[in-house]
C-alpha cells in the first residue's frame, strides 16, 4: 500500500466540539497554555541539540483542528515549535502539512498563514542527504500511515505515539509480518526498554514477597511456557539501523491531568538513525 492508499484512510476519532470563541482566540489560550508546562520545556530541551538542523516540519494527521478539541491543541503545539525554532535560528522554517479531513475552511486558514506553509499530500524532501533537516510531527497516526512513511521516507526526528506503546497490543511476529518497519524499530528499543526497567527495579527500596504456592506455580508455568520462534530481523530491509527515544516525558506524567486531557496521550520524542 502507498502513502496515498493510507492517507486517504484516515479517520475522524475522538471528536469534541471546542468553544463558540474565535479560532484564534482559541489557539491563543492553547498556546499560552503549554507555554507554562513541563511537557513544552521538556520538549524544546530535546530538539536544542537539532536546530541548526531543522529546516522542514512535516505534520501529518493532526485532523480538524478548527472544530476537534484534541486537533486544536495539536495545532496549537505545532505553532509553539514552528516559533521556537524559528527564534532560536533567525530564519524562517518550512511546513508542509496534510490531512484529507480538512475543511474549505481549514485550507482557507492554512493559506492564510503565508507561504512557508504548503499543504501537499505527497512528501519526498528528505533524501540520504538532508533526513536530518525535517521534523515529523504526526499526532496520533494510523499504524499503516506511520508505516508507510517509514518504508518510503526518511524520517528521523519523530514527534509521535511512542512506537512501544502504539504497537503493544501485537505480538512481535504479528507485529513484524503486519508492519515491518515498526517491528524493527521495536526491536531497536529493546535494549532502551531492559535499561529503563532494571533503572525502576534498582530504585525500589523493598523486594516484593512472592508466596511459596505463587513461587511454585511461577516455577512451573515457565516450564511449560511455549518458546516463540526467532525473529530474523535482518531479513527486514530497511533505510534506518537504529532508534532512540530522546523524550517521552517523564513517561507520559508531563501529559496526564492537563488542559488538553488526551491531546497528547503518549506522544514522544524518537531519533531515527540511519
Amino acid at each position: 500500500m502507498d502513502l496515498e492508499e493510507t492517507v486517504t484512510k484516515f479517520k475522524k476519532t475522538g471528536k469534541k466540539s471546542v468553544s463558540s470563541r474565535p479560532f484564534e482566540e482559541i489557539v491563543q489560550i492553547n498556546r499560552e497554555i503549554l507555554k507554562e508546562s513541563v511537557f513544552l520545556s521538556d520538549l524544546f530541551q530535546n530538539l536544542q541539540p537539532h536546530l541548526n538542523n531543522i529546516k522542514k516540519i512535516r505534520c501529518v494527521a493532526i485532523g480538524n483542528f478548527k472544530n476537534d478539541f484534541p486537533a486544536t491543541y495539536q495545532f496549537a503545539l505545532l505553532l509553539e515549535i514552528v516559533n521556537y525554532i524559528e527564534s532560536e535560528n533567525a530564519r524562517d522554517i518550512h511546513i508542509s502539512i496534510y490531512d484529507p479531513i480538512f475543511t474549505q475552511e481549514e485550507i482557507q486558514y492554512l493559506k492564510s498563514l503565508g507561504s512557508k506553509w504548503v499543504m501537499e499530500e505527497e512528501f519526498s524532501a528528505n533524501n540520504a542527504s538532508d533526513y536530518e533537516s525535517v521534523l515529523y510531527f504526526l499526532p496520533h497516526a494510523p499504524l499503516n500511515l506511520t508505516e508507510s512513511i517509514l518504508s518510503s521516507q526518511r524520517p528521523h526526528l519523530w514527534l509521535a505515539n511512542n512506537i512501544i506503546l502504539h504497537t503493544d497490543r501485537y505480538t512481535k511476529a504479528v507485529l513484524c509480518e503486519k508492519y515491518p518497519h515498526l517491528g524493527k524499530l521495536v526491536h531497536y528499543l529493546e535494549p532502551n526498554i531492559a535499561l529503563e526497567a532494571k533503572k525502576h527495579d534498582d530504585a525500589d527500596d523493598f523486594t516484593t514477597f512472592i508466596p511459596k504456592r505463587k513461587r511454585k506455580y511461577k516455577n512451573n508455568s515457565s516450564r511449560l511456557r511455549v518458546k516463540l520462534p526467532e525473529i530474523d530481523y535482518d531479513t527486514i530491509a530497511t533505510k534506518f539501523t537504529s532508534c532512540q527515544i530522546l523524550t517521552d516525558f517523564d513517561g507520559g506524567k508531563y501529559l496526564k491531568e492537563e488542559p488538553w486531557i488526551n491531546s497528547f496521550s503518549d506522544l514522544t520524542l524518537h531519533a531515527i538513525g540511519y
